[in-house]
């Protein structure tokens, strides 16, 4: 049976530096696709076991939307990133009534505009991680799909119980809207040596 390495602390506090520089670079490029402020709440970053995944980020019937991609290069993984399905249809509606009036709005834009918030999320997480630890990533394209919390971990049953995963929960306002989003990185086996290499706890 094969069994997952576990992180030390040491190792936990490096990715959590990732993530509040992660989360940063995120507010800052919503701003920049917004062409509006956005201000980030202080972020809850955690190292947890896969394990507990589900269950820190909300109820098994909870509606979100998902984005996932894979990570190929020197430290492959996975990156999942859920928002609250409703509030991100709202926050969307919202921006999207802000750039082109009060007009019909098909699905079809408001999923391209929600798949392209949350491909900015994720890439801005992974750009702090590919400065900050010299590593070679590259994401592929992107998949939004709606759903459950337990139907979207139903789609990662090949992750080990006690594989390590980084964590990141994060609320960005824009004047009366929020949303907030899930980060989760899931390095494969062999991976976390290249992420904390660099600040010399491998």
């Amino acid at each position: 049976m094969t069994v997952a390495p576990s992180l030390t602390d040491l190792q936990k506090d490096a990715l959590k530096e990732v993530g509040n520089i992660g989360a940063g670079h995120a507010a800052t490029a919503l701003s920049q696709l917004l062409n509006a402020k956005i201000t980030l709440v202080e972020p809850r970053i955690d190292v947890l076991k896969f394990r507990d995944l589900a269950s820190r980020i909300g109820h098994q019937d909870r509606a979100v939307a998902v984005l996932h991609m894979y990570v190929r290069g020197d430290a492959p993984g996975q990156i999942v990133v859920l928002f609250d399905r409703d509030q991100a249809a709202d926050f969307v509606g919202q921006f999207l009534h802000r750039v082109i009036g009060d007009i019909q709005i098909f699905d079809s834009i408001s999923d391209s505009t929600l798949k392209e918030l949350g491909s900015i999320v994720a890439g801005s997480y992974l750009s702090a991680i590919v400065h900050l630890t010299n590593n070679e990533l590259a994401p592929s394209i992107p998949t939004l799909s709606y759903g459950t919390i337990q139907a979207a971990f139903r789609s990662l049953m090949s992750i080990l119980p006690d594989q390590d995963v980084f964590l990141v929960e994060s609320v960005f306002l824009n004047q009366d809207a929020e949303i907030a989003g899930q980060f989760i990185l899931i390095p494969e086996a062999g991976s976390i040596a290249p992420l904390v290499s660099v600040f010399g706890v491998a």
